[in-house]
């Protein structure tokens, strides 16, 4: 009975022992399917930190990017309140140029209108001198001597020889 029990109990192990191999492959089929889940994740979490990384250095590019355009930006606001502040500067200074340069013109026409009150005055002054010794002279002569060309007075008239000297020279010109 002893045997018997033993063949029993060798039915019974090797049932059992089918038992555990199956449930060893299960957990080998279970670990090695676990394994490839781990390795799966961590591509996956390296995939991630990879792309985390280009982002965070994506945004620090533009970031930087963004901080040089403002300070771009700010610097071309500066360049422009100081071009409109030279600008203005510019005008003002053109609108003071033009007040004096009017006031320059009209200083010169009081000086010029000035100077002719003076020597309208001073012809004015020389002919009221004058006029009495004119007078005097005109009535101190007793003929007054009239100047006449000697031509006219030899009776000779010039005017034919300036018209046929006029038509020889266009007859030369050809007009």
């Amino acid at each position: 009975a002893f045997i018997w029990d033993l063949n029993f109990i060798k039915v019974f192990m090797e049932s059992e022992l089918g038992k555990a191999r199956a449930e060893i492959k299960e957990v080998k089929a279970e670990l090695e399917y676990e394994r490839k889940a781990r390795r799966r994740a961590e591509l996956l979490n390296k995939r991630l930190a990879k792309d985390v990384e280009e982002e965070r250095i994506g945004r620090e590019t533009e970031e930087m990017q963004n901080n040089q355009l403002l300070r771009e930006i700010s610097f071309a606001k500066t360049e422009m309140v100081r071009m409109k502040r030279d600008l203005e500067e510019e005008r003002q200074m053109h609108r003071l140029a033009d007040v004096l340069r009017e006031e320059r013109v009209q200083m010169k026409l009081m000086d010029a209108r000035l100077f002719l009150e003076e020597k309208i005055s001073e012809l004015e002054e020389r002919n009221r001198m004058m006029k009495p010794k004119v007078l005097e002279r005109a009535c101190s002569s007793p003929g007054r001597r009239r100047w006449e060309n000697p031509q006219i007075k030899k009776g000779m008239n010039p005017i034919p020889r300036v018209m046929r000297a006029l038509r020889s020279k266009s007859e030369k010109w050809g007009s």
